[in-house]
């Protein structure tokens, strides 16, 4: 009787990982560390001389996952399931204990008070596997490699910039930041994170980041790419994990705000540092953007470093104050966000609306009516009030 071989079940996050390390995506890492590996990469911040912020161990968390990690050993071949389907193949080298605190805390850059430590913490086992595997994902991945590869060629590109953009939502800052490196670079990859567990979902910021790159932007010299969200991305670290995946996908430099908080921004001596200080061995060009704030003064969208005018004259682009507003149904002034962005946004929010309140604003506008054939409508031409003197 054949013996039926052993399964372990992933998830997506989990799948994403290991196709990244397929892919090379995360190169020089491009496979599951050991025991030895791991140790290294926590004690030092390095594999192979490059920086990686923490062990890359496959240990899923689940009764039965730990119970056939626990019985594997060397040469063992398991299936890897994702949602009842089979995803790939796994060949045991080694079975070894890990110290999952340690693991998140490293992951997290050391940040305990993380509002992902939890979901973290709870999806790692205590016991790891090492090994060779094959997996097949969603084919983002390969997908993005082929269009950038292809669109280097026909540009005949020497400088591309890679940014990762939430656009959660997108602003004008945002805007104010592509259009510096389009300044510089031949061509522009905007790296977006598939990830439906922030205040919108995926397809919509796609949506609002294609409209803005289509619109208002030279679609021709970008490339917008969807990135697999993965736990990896989840801390303080995550930016050395950015310029890495950039680099991997054919990126010259890469580019970050100094206004961002996964930085980790800290003061040494008599200058400010961030955590890119530390990076070593990634072959890429690092630029750190000024923060943009909006001058009350100047009347325009400024960098810090040049603005003669003080604090008390700046209002910031807090995207949490954006969604406060938008969850109030109210649209953020287009000095902020474009009004085509807010209304895409409160039409998802607040679904059929327009139409509930369209009687009511039908006397302040012309009489061809406020709503046409779309909801957005509404609140574009709601908008165009606010500039009535």
């Amino acid at each position: 009787m054949k013996k039926e071989k052993k399964q372990i079940y992933i998830d997506k996050e989990a799948l994403a990982v290991l196709e990244m390390l397929q892919e090379g995506i995360l190169a020089p890492v491009v496979s599951l560390m050991d025991l030895e590996s791991g140790r290294e990469v926590m004690k030092s911040g390095l594999y192979k001389g490059v920086s990686f912020p923490s062990p890359l161990l496959f240990s899923p968390n689940g009764k039965k996952n730990q119970e056939v990690i626990l019985q594997s050993k060397h040469g063992d071949e398991i299936d890897l399931y994702y949602a009842d389907k089979k995803v790939g193949n796994f060949w045991v080298e080694n079975v070894f204990e890990v110290d999952q605190d340690e693991r998140v805390k490293k992951i997290l850059g050391g940040d305990l008070g993380h509002p992902e430590y939890l979901r973290i913490r709870q999806r790692f086992g205590k016991y790891a596997i090492s090994g060779n595997f094959i997996v097949e994902g969603n084919r983002n991945i390969a997908q993005n490699k082929t269009k950038i590869t292809q669109k280097i060629q026909d540009l005949r590109a020497k400088k591309i910039c890679g940014v990762m953009l939430n656009a959660n939502p997108i602003h004008k800052v945002h805007e104010k930041i592509l259009q510096e490196a389009l300044l510089k670079h031949d061509l522009l990859v905007i790296f977006v994170p598939h990830h439906n567990n922030w205040f919108l979902p995926f397809s919509l910021r796609l949506q609002s980041l294609e409209y803005v790159v289509k619109h208002f932007l030279p679609s021709q010299k970008i490339i917008i790419a969807p990135l697999d969200y993965t736990y990896l991305l989840a801390g303080q670290n995550r930016m050395i994990l950015n310029a890495l995946i950039c680099k991997n996908y054919g990126c010259t430099d890469f580019i970050a705000s100094l206004g961002s908080s996964d930085l980790s921004t800290f003061v040494e001596g008599d200058r400010t540092c961030t955590v890119m200080d530390q990076i070593q061995g990634v072959d890429i060009d690092i630029h750190l953007l000024s923060e943009y704030v909006y001058c009350k003064i100047c009347n325009t969208i400024k960098s810090t470093k040049i603005c003669p005018h003080g604090k008390h004259h700046h209002i910031s682009y807090d995207s949490k104050n954006f969604f406060e507003m938008l969850k109030f149904g109210l649209m953020p002034p287009e000095v902020f966000m474009r009004k085509e962005i807010s209304s895409m946004i409160l039409t998802h929010l607040f679904p059929g609306r327009a139409k509930k309140l369209n009687k009511l604003y039908s006397d302040l506008v012309s009489h061809e009516g406020i709503v046409e054939d779309k909801e957005e409508n509404f609140y574009e031409s709601l908008s165009g009030l606010y500039h009535v003197k």
